[in-house]
């Protein structure tokens, strides 16, 4: 009986240990999902736009059932600024994500995303002041491996309008492949975004994902190609 017991429980624990990895990259779309306790992980990648290219880190740390604390950095090179300071960490990110409802036998999974800008970088690669940035996370799995996702959100910061953001995006997991096309964007008092993206991901292991995408505005100018590395660690 006692045996038995052990098996059951190492079954358990092993399958939370050594769950797949799930990722808030490369898309605009944060994940629903908040990392289980004891997991720390780490996603990386670099961003290349035509005059500047940006150098993300995100550390995400279970610390409680349902709550994983976060911590974001970009490095930012930028060669149409004039001053001779052309690179620079931008405002630090601390923050959490919540987890709201999450059962294996839901097809809806809901989460919430806060964190906190703090002005730390030089005032040329800086808001100039402290920002708070939220997002509602819901995703619905469908049939075939396939998920649709969604975020809305409201940024503000002390002395700037307030900004709305939303994004959408579709998933496909084939194997240890996986696909997604996406549109996000963003509406302020004074100005309007709409984008559009799309990636491919693979899973070298289960705790190891690399990823590559490419992003364009439908009104703008904006044009990035994206590839980045992440890694679950116990």
């Amino acid at each position: 009986m006692k045996i038995k017991l052990l098996i059951i429980l190492y079954i358990s624990f092993s399958s939370t240990l050594f769950s797949q990895i799930t990722t808030d990259r490369p898309d605009q779309t944060e994940s629903s999902i908040a990392l289980s306790i004891g997991h720390v992980q780490i996603e990386t990648g670099i961003s290349i736009e035509e005059n500047q290219s940006n150098i993300n880190t995100l550390f995400r740390i279970g610390i409680l059932d349902g709550i994983e604390l976060r911590i974001n950095s970009n490095y930012l090179m930028n060669d149409n600024i004039s001053t001779q300071k052309k690179s620079s960490f931008s405002d630090f990110e601390v923050g959490a994500k919540l987890r709201i409802l999450e059962k294996d036998n839901n097809i809806t999974k809901i989460g919430f995303l806060t964190h906190l800008s703090i002005p730390i970088a030089p005032e040329i690669f800086s808001y100039n002041e402290y920002g708070f940035l939220n997002r509602l996370l819901i995703s619905h799995d469908l049939k075939n491996d396939s998920q649709i996702a969604y975020n809305l959100g409201y940024n503000k910061y002390n002395n700037s309008n307030g900004q709305f953001i939303y994004t959408l995006a579709y998933g496909k997991s084939l194997d240890s492949f996986g696909i997604f096309f996406e549109i996000f964007g963003d509406e302020s008092k004074n100005n309007s975004n709409l984008n559009f993206d799309s990636g491919i991901t693979y899973l070298i292991d289960y705790n190891k994902q690399i990823d590559l995408s490419i992003g364009r505005g439908l009104n703008n100018d904006m044009f990035y190609v994206s590839a980045g590395f992440s890694i679950d660690i116990y």
